[in-house]
């Protein structure tokens, strides 16, 4: 008797017709958001050439500055990348597709979270190594940029007195990452239009809550204990912790809205 919760076999089929499906509507978008870095290099080297007359490509603090700038971006887009499944035509036909909510509900989050930012980093730090092998006005491509700050924040943290190590600075970051990409996705899945602005005014509505709440229950900050080289390592956890649960929240307010969208 097959399993109608989690089949291995129907979600790996449902898995690969999701991506294709993604990567028709949506994937070209995070490949441009992608390509931002080389666009930059083209502008900027135009730019020279036609204002001063020499060719200098974008230096690598600008390049940093356009990976992030491209990377919001690329967690505002979440919103639109399954946004259609609150359009009545496009919506309906994902949720009669032969598969159980729990294997659409990974799927999406595997696409989200892994499939769409590899690409990124793939195709942005990809040209930004092969714009600098070829253009060396530009400095060093990001990927050496990043090496040598792991490795100083590496040797900084063995080096310092505080009691946490890379590990539980990864972990803090990529739970922001999961919370940031799932907020964005789940924005798109339960506004219907406008979703990239109400998503930030939801997320504004909230923090400004959260905010009140902890101050009138006289939650403050004590900069004194988190200044502590000793209680690095709790308030480092503690953020983290945090971080994760309410990821863990999101994942499950996403399938929720999977298994309750009504068109």
């Amino acid at each position: 008797m097959k399993n109608e919760v989690f089949n291995g076999s129907r979600f790996w089929n449902w898995f690969k017709y999701d991506t294709i499906l993604l990567w028709r509507n949506h994937m070209f978008a995070a490949l441009g958001i992608g390509l931002a870095g080389l666009i930059s290099y083209i502008v900027t080297v135009c730019y020279n050439l036609i204002v001063h007359g020499q060719w200098q490509a974008i230096n690598g603090d600008a390049r940093l500055a356009i990976l992030v700038l491209a990377f919001i971006a690329l967690e505002l887009y979440q919103t639109s990348t399954y946004g259609y499944l609150t359009k009545k035509q496009e919506g309906s036909a994902w949720l009669m597709a032969p598969a159980s909510g729990l294997e659409k509900w990974t799927s999406m989050l595997i696409n989200t979270l892994i499939v769409i930012p590899v690409l990124f980093f793939v195709v942005f730090l990809g040209t930004d190594w092969l714009i600098t092998l070829l253009d060396h006005s530009g400095g060093k491509s990001l990927l050496f940029s990043f090496s040598g700050i792991l490795s100083e924040v590496s040797s900084a943290v063995q080096n310092s007195e505080v009691d946490f190590g890379m590990g539980t600075i990864a972990w803090f970051f990529i739970s922001s990452f999961c919370v940031n990409f799932l907020y964005f996705l789940l924005s798109g899945l339960v506004f219907k239009k406008h979703k990239i602005i109400w998503g930030i005014v939801a997320l504004m509505i909230i923090s400004s809550a959260m905010t009140f709440i902890f101050s009138r229950i006289g939650w403050n900050v004590n900069t004194e204990f988190m200044a502590g080289t000793h209680n690095a390592r709790a308030v480092m956890v503690g953020f983290s912790a945090c971080m994760t649960a309410v990821a863990l929240c999101l994942a499950g307010g996403i399938y929720y809205r999977i298994k309750t969208i009504k068109h």
